[in-house]
């Protein structure tokens, strides 16, 4: 993913003194904002601060065409984050983590994109002392080999209309069918 790095956050980043801080956003209920530093971070929309984000995995970028994958774990212990996940249709829904530098305060320059992605499954592990939600994001070409629509047998065709038995020897069709053209 190539990005730009412009002259304030250069300049931010060779001085001495300067905080970096994640910024999460998850598309899942009202949307979660999320990040790790100390205090609230507001770029466009506030992003909370919590002691829930408890980890973002690492990212790896290469030249090769292929679904990259990365985990966020969220503290499952005050049950927020499972009632979201288990309450709303979260898959799919975009997700995207910047990182940000900070000094006195203040973000300086641009956001940097880390990952950028669709939710793809989520999970929870608990034993009687932790709970962890772990949220998985996939690169947009998770979706790459997906089949979109409708198949033309008889079983999809009944799911949608019971008394349509209009595809039931679609199977034993041979021949390649050319809708549209001749």
């Amino acid at each position: 993913m190539p990005r730009t790095v412009n002259a304030a956050l250069l300049a931010a980043l060779s001085s001495d003194s300067f905080e970096m801080a994640h910024l999460i956003f998850l598309d899942v209920g009202s949307g979660i904002y999320l990040t790790d530093h100390a205090s609230d971070i507001t770029y466009i929309d506030l992003y909370q601060a919590s002691d829930h984000l408890i980890e973002v995995g690492n990212t790896t970028e290469t030249q090769d065409l292929k679904v990259n994958t990365i985990n966020i774990g969220l503290s499952g212990v005050d049950q927020t984050y499972i009632s979201i996940f288990l309450q709303s249709n979260w898959i799919n829904k975009p997700a995207t983590i910047r990182q940000v530098v900070i000094n006195n305060g203040a973000i300086v320059g641009s956001p940097l994109t880390l990952f950028q992605g669709q939710i793809t499954k989520f999970s929870v592990s608990e034993n009687n002392r932790t709970s962890k939600v772990t949220v998985s994001i996939a690169s947009h070409w998770a979706d790459f080999e997906k089949k979109a629509g409708r198949l033309t047998n008889n079983t999809s065709q009944q799911y949608f209309f019971p008394l349509d038995v209009g595809f039931q020897y679609a199977a034993a069709t041979v021949k390649d069918l050319k809708w549209g053209r001749e």
